[in-house]
């Protein structure tokens, strides 16, 4: 149950918390923290996808690399960082919202893979 539980557990959870912050939250910025919301409930899915539970010392490179990727994206969905050139491969490959949640739910499985 447990390989099964804990993903089905944290889709349920995290749709909770996300219309309770989507529709409680009014203040300015809002916006932005239900992105982070978001983001971290994506993330916290990818990571229950992995059930490998050991310790290696050797994949702190990984991790580093995954979670400058994952902030990158952030800043990049937030609108920190606007790069045309990039702006236009990615709407060229189709990389919306949804493509991000993919890349979220991939990144978090990937962490601790």
């Amino acid at each position: 149950m447990k390989k099964y539980g804990l993903p089905i557990l944290v889709i349920i959870v995290g749709s909770i918390v996300y219309s309770l912050a989507t529709e409680y939250l009014t203040f300015n910025g809002a916006s932005t923290v239900c992105t982070f919301i978001r983001i971290a409930i994506i993330f916290g899915f990818g990571v229950s996808l992995c059930q490998k539970r050991r310790s290696n010392q050797k994949d702190w490179i990984k991790k580093l690399v995954i979670s400058f990727f994952v902030f990158f994206l952030i800043c990049w969905e937030l609108g920190y960082f606007a790069f045309p050139e990039l702006r236009s491969l990615m709407k060229f490959l189709g990389l919306t919202t949804f493509g991000f949640n993919l890349i979220y739910v991939y990144c978090g499985w990937a962490f601790f893979d």
